[in-house]
């Protein structure tokens, strides 16, 4: 047997191997890689009016997202600084981060976090679609084809002195 053979004979297995886990165990984890990549380049787009110290990401509750996004932090930086993940305990804690990340679970604490970083430099990025319109900054949507988008609420960024480039605005559905 060439070596071509074999070549496909391996890739055949791992293929295998691979589309023997559960659809939904691959979707989920395909999820929360996504969700991270975009808070990456949320990151990477949006500009802050402070850029000292670290770019702290706060994650309230528990959420597969923090797991990748202390990855993340261990291999990326944010505009030159340093990513530091936060647990968000109490609304207080969310006055130190740039970015605070709403898993949907935790949905119903977007109006009280809303309120505790009204005027200070802090994106609210929301897992559940809709949240955009009812004060984050983005919330993420799974459209029909089951593609990850986002909806931007620029009065909200803009209430927050942060400024999006054009190329993400450009991607994303703007409400409010």
């Amino acid at each position: 047997m060439n070596r071509f053979w074999k070549y496909v004979l391996l890739f055949g297995f791992f293929l295998i191997s691979f589309l023997g886990r559960s659809e939904k165990a691959q979707a989920q984890d395909m999820d929360y890689k996504a969700y991270t990549l975009f808070l990456y380049n949320f990151m990477k787009y949006v500009e802050w009016p402070n850029t000292e110290g670290d770019f702290i990401i706060g994650v309230i509750g528990e959420s597969p997202v923090k797991k990748e996004l202390y990855e993340l932090a261990k291999n990326k930086k944010a505009k030159g600084r340093q990513i530091v993940v936060l647990n968000i305990a109490t609304a207080n804690d969310a006055l130190l981060c740039s970015m605070i990340y709403i898993p949907t679970s935790k949905s119903s604490e977007l109006k009280v976090l809303s309120e505790k970083v009204k005027g200070k430099s802090v994106l609210i990025v929301a897992e559940r679609e809709g949240l955009a319109k009812k004060g984050a900054g983005i919330s993420f949507v799974i459209d029909e084809d089951d593609a990850l988008k986002f909806d931007i609420n620029k009065s909200v960024l803009d209430a927050h002195s942060l400024k999006v480039a054009a190329m993400l605005i450009r991607l994303a559905v703007i409400v409010g």
